[in-house]
């Protein structure tokens, strides 16, 4: 009962401005530069004496280049294992030995490092990040074993993993100029070739203090945390500015399909179309569209393939936030035995309902919940806070914009959904992908 309580009170805040739905106001936020231009964008919250203290990096796999993909994933990996001052796995151990967690994730566009901790550790924590930032060694022993580890993610990831070795296909085939032809683990032989001398080069350039935005919400004072992260921070010098990426995707001028064939219990299913970036005015209505057709038991492909047709087990997909055009996808996992000409099919019959007819009004408001409910929901946390602050910065070029980001999507229409529908989901605009089992099973 707790939970249901809980869900109806977030939904009538749903109609709210963000300030009174999440509690979080513009003025409540503080944001500094230093004059090596790190960023850091600050919200005290005295609720528990808990910090999250994230930071952001502007680059991911879109700043690669090939024989450096997966670099930026690996530097990841890199940022616990050692600088002069604290040796391989020491963050983590000194962190959670002041009873904080950490994690970090790489992305196409941008790289977080999100750490929680009490209060008291907060100096601390604040000095080992610091380190960090441009302070890694590369040692060449711990660096080879970290290679090694990576090649195995790859392998279990997507070598051993039929539906992320279709996907990892499909995106190769659908974009074929920009740098998110490859994805964020990057190619094997990459992974097995890099140069230490480069993987340095990389990390200099992109985690240099001019390249992040800091975040943090929670138990502190503004002026004693800006003391210890001028006292920490401001010794690290400005960088070299990050190369600016200057590839575009051509248009896609017909429809485009992969087979792969090797041992599988079931086949698998993507079908994938172009769509806008984070910034294009696009993006609202797509992400809604993006809701009505993949989430949850009531959405329209759901509907169609696993309980009616029973043609799948599971739908998913859709769009996301990035810094340029990337791709809608559609990823169904077909029942044993399912005939993936059938799916796609279904699948084409779905999107040209939608081209036609439209949607209903009911199927709009419904949509238009669910998006709202997963913006706001994070928002009640300072771990969700501090991810939102930092995301709005790296997408949306500053903080402000977390504060309007529901705005556009008020004006999304059933009309703009069909229009849309048709705009993106041409034939001219596709990439089919499926995997047919052959020979053993894996």
């Amino acid at each position: 009962m707790k939970h249901i309580h809980s869900a109806l009170i977030l939904v009538l805040l749903l109609g709210l401005p963000l300030a009174l739905a999440a509690g979080l106001r513009p003025q409540d936020i503080s944001v500094h530069k230093l004059d090596n231009g790190l960023k850091i964008v600050l919200l005290e919250d005295h609720d528990i004496p808990n910090i999250a203290y994230y930071t952001f990096f502007r680059v991911g796999s879109r700043n690669e280049r090939p024989g450096l993909t997966g670099v930026s994933h690996f530097i990841e990996h890199m940022m616990f294992n050692g600088t002069a001052q604290a040796g391989p796995g020491q963050f983590d151990r000194i962190m959670e030995a002041n009873g904080g967690a950490n994690n970090a994730f790489t992305s196409e566009d941008m790289t977080g490092y999100t750490n929680w901790y009490p209060a008291a550790a907060l100096e601390k924590m604040i000095e080992l990040d610091a380190d960090r930032m441009q302070g890694l060694i590369f040692d060449p022993q711990v660096l080879e074993s970290e290679r090694g580890v990576i090649a195995s993610e790859r392998r279990m990831a997507v070598e051993n993993n039929n539906e992320n070795l279709l996907a990892e296909t499909v995106r190769a085939t659908a974009i074929m100029a920009h740098p998110y032809h490859w994805d964020v683990i990057g190619w094997m032989s990459d992974i097995l070739g890099w140069k230490r001398d480069e993987i340095i080069a990389y990390y200099r350039t992109y985690y240099s203090p001019n390249n992040a935005v800091i975040v943090v919400c929670g138990d502190f004072r503004t002026d004693r945390i800006m003391e210890l992260i001028r006292k920490y921070y401001a010794p690290i010098p400005r960088g070299p500015e990050p190369p600016a990426l200057i590839t575009v995707e051509p248009p896609q001028l017909g429809p485009r399909r992969v087979v792969l064939r090797k041992p599988a219990q079931t086949p698998s299913f993507i079908q994938v179309y172009h769509a806008p970036a984070a910034t294009d005015p696009d993006f609202p209505a797509m992400d809604v569209l993006s809701m009505l057709l993949l989430q949850g038991e009531s959405s329209r492909l759901y509907q169609r393939l696993v309980a009616r047709d029973q043609l799948a087990i599971e739908v998913g997909g859709g769009i996301g936030l990035s810094l340029d055009p990337l791709l809608f996808a559609i990823m169904v996992k077909p029942r044993p035995g399912a005939d993936p000409e059938r799916i796609e099919k279904a699948v084409e019959e779905e999107l040209e309902k939608i081209k036609k007819e439209g949607i209903a009004e009911k199927e709009l408001q419904k949509a238009l919940n669910s998006v709202r409910m997963d913006f706001f929901n994070p928002l009640m946390t300072i771990s969700g806070k501090a991810y939102k602050l930092g995301q709005s910065e790296i997408y949306y070029g500053g903080h402000e914009h977390l504060f309007k980001a529901m705005e556009p999507y008020k004006t999304v229409s059933a009309g703009q959904i069909k229009t849309l529908a048709g705009k993106y989901f041409s034939e001219n605009n596709k990439t089919v992908g499926v995997l047919i089992p052959e020979g053993g099973v894996q």
